[in-house]
């Protein structure tokens, strides 16, 4: 959804999220951490997150 659908596609916390996803894939970054950036992106983008 980041990499492709994601309504807002500039700004630091895009731009974070994206480097965060994609550091989890080379092992650099932590699912955690990720996760974070992936909020705190959805947040500024708006887009509605349910969290279970």
């Amino acid at each position: 959804m980041l990499f492709k659908n994601w309504p807002v596609t500039s700004g630091s916390a895009f731009f974070m999220a994206m480097e965060a996803c994609a550091g989890t894939v080379e092992g650099i970054v932590t699912a955690g951490e990720a996760q974070s950036a992936f909020l705190a992106a959805a947040f500024d983008a708006r887009v509605v997150v349910r969290i279970a």
